[in-house]
């Protein structure tokens, strides 16, 4: 398990990473640099899409398992505005 947190650390000190994470809104090639990150490393995510509405803009719900009791969830938008994601963590 060591290995694991060593990697999580690289990962998420990686520039696509912190770019990434200092994005107020982000475009669609971040979110695949990310995923493909999260793929090599092995580390387990799921991602959920909202299209946006008249009132609700584009938006995703990335989740990261770091193990069974902790997650690292991330609302990613996609233009300006709230999101479906705004506001909803999963019990």
């Amino acid at each position: 398990m060591p290995d694991f947190f060593k990697e999580f650390q690289v990962l998420l000190a990686s520039q696509t990473f912190q770019a990434f994470l200092n994005a107020s809104a982000i475009k669609l090639n971040q979110l695949f640099a990310v995923q493909a990150l999260l793929i090599k490393a092995g580390i387990p995510f799921d991602l959920s899409f909202s299209p946006g509405t008249r009132r609700l803009a584009t938006g995703a719900d990335l989740t990261i398992f770091i193990n069974p009791t902790t997650t690292l969830n991330f609302v990613i938008n996609f233009e300006p505005g709230g999101s479906i994601f705004e506001g909803f963590f999963p019990g």
